[in-house]
């Protein structure tokens, strides 16, 4: 069996080799450019790495397989107009917007060239050549890679052609959010992309990030998105993220976030999983110093043969650390949802405040769940706890609101609503909320259809 594995594995890098240097090609004498010559360790070092299999404890629940076996192509160019992203604009909010589609930054589409005094947005490549970041982002490019043993994350950096860096002066509050949409306009053959964004807060600083991932409408076929976001907190920064993903239903989204976070600084994550064929998540920090606050929170809903997988992981690393941690979703017809999440609270880090929690909703006999909160405290002088439920909807509560003049669809739609909306409220945007509280209502919808 494992011989079965390794073949497996070495036909698909094979493939993804294959694609590396057709895009080579496309680099017209640029090679040897800093960023593509990371770009190609990158992709050397994948020759020694596998992609995981269920073997895998991290892994245990979700099978690659199916992500793994197309043979994909090139993200092709498309063409959008505007009235084509209007529904991906959030109404009321006013942000400093960043478009992707099929993994290629649009400037014609972004608001790059009217950016405030404190915010410098450019693409990796750029930042590498600019004497003002390039020690910065060439340190957090080799920490990234340090040791990374990931497969996701290597074959991202190899492949993420138009990675972003993003930096917060010190001292500089933006006021306007910052949207990045990732619109994927999949065809007939299937596609693959990858995202890289780096981002730097500096000291005092604070910043609010919003991440759509979406596909066009009326474009269906199978298609990849690999992405990944690095975070650098420096010493009181706060960053407020929020990600809403309606991926198509034969999209393969693999996310991973990792974050690192300085004495006193803020990092908030809201994410709503409503898309997406097979989804992975994988959203990580480390408390490096005392007074840090960490919060987790993330709703999801599943339907049809949705596989969506939510894997967290908060290093406390020194004492006087907060973290909140809060997933709640809703599973139906034959979906499966996994929720893994780690507290690790080390000798030193005393005085430690962690909670956390995972609760979900199973509505019918052949949609499953793994829950597996877990706390890993070496410190003695901690309150930490964690719990996970499952369940399904409290049938004296339909029978009320029944009572109510409610049909039976209606009256168990608004309990469902009502279980997620505990997630949804934790989001201090109103217009952002308001947004996904319309793309959850949809995904309600479209499952009664």
């Amino acid at each position: 069996m494992p011989t079965v594995v390794q073949d497996r594995y070495t036909d698909v890098k094979a493939r993804f080799q294959q694609l590396f240097e057709a895009q080579q090609i496309q680099l017209n004498g640029h090679a040897s450019h800093p960023y593509h010559q990371f770009r190609q360790e990158a992709m050397k070092r994948l020759e020694g790495l596998d992609f995981p299999t269920r073997r895998d404890e991290e892994w245990k629940y979700t099978s690659v397989n199916r992500l793994l076996q197309p043979a994909y192509q090139l993200e092709p160019a498309v063409e959008v107009t505007e009235a084509q992203l209007q529904p991906f604009l959030i109404e009321g909010l006013d942000a400093i917007r960043l478009v992707f589609i099929n993994g290629a930054f649009r400037e014609e589409f972004s608001d790059i060239g009217k950016l405030p005094e404190g915010l410098t947005v450019m693409d990796l490549a750029s930042a590498l050549a600019d004497s003002r970041y390039q020690e910065m982002v060439q340190r957090q490019l080799d920490s990234l890679m340090d040791g990374q043993e990931n497969a996701f994350m290597v074959l991202n950096a190899a492949f993420a052609r138009h990675g972003l860096f993003i930096h917060v002066a010190k001292n500089a509050v933006v006021e306007k959010p910052i949207y990045l949409i990732h619109l994927a306009a999949p065809g007939d053959t299937p596609t693959f992309s990858s995202y890289l964004n780096i981002a730097i807060a500096e000291q005092s600083s604070e910043a609010v990030f919003i991440e759509g991932l979406y596909e066009l409408p009326g474009a269906e076929g199978a298609y990849f998105n690999n992405l990944v976001n690095r975070f650098r907190l420096k010493p009181n920064s706060h960053i407020h993220h929020y990600r809403l993903q309606q991926e198509g239903r034969e999209g393969f989204l693999i996310s991973n976030a990792d974050i690192e976070q300085d004495g006193d600084s803020t990092f908030s994550s809201y994410a709503i999983d409503l898309g997406g064929r097979l989804v992975r998540n994988n959203l990580a920090t480390t408390l490096n110093n005392s007074g840090t606050g960490t919060n987790f929170y993330g709703a999801y809903f599943a339907n049809g043969e949705q596989h969506i997988d939510n894997h967290t992981f908060i290093d406390h690393a020194m004492p006087h650390c907060v973290s909140n941690e809060l997933y709640k979703g809703i599973l139906t017809d034959k979906a499966r949802g996994v929720f893994n999440g780690k507290v690790m609270v080390r000798r030193d880090a005393q005085k430690t405040n962690a909670f956390q929690q995972n609760s979900t909703l199973v509505l019918s006999d052949k949609a499953q769940m793994d829950s597996k909160p877990q706390l890993e405290i070496f410190a003695d002088d901690v309150r930490c706890s964690h719990g996970a439920t499952i369940g399904q909807l409290d049938e004296s509560a339909v029978f009320y609101l029944r009572s109510r003049g409610l049909s039976d669809d209606q009256a168990r739609a608004m309990l469902q609503q009502a279980f997620l909306e505990e997630v949804i409220e934790f989001m201090k945007m109103e217009p952002v909320r308001d947004f996904a509280e319309q793309l959850i209502l949809k995904k309600f919808e479209e499952k009664s259809q």
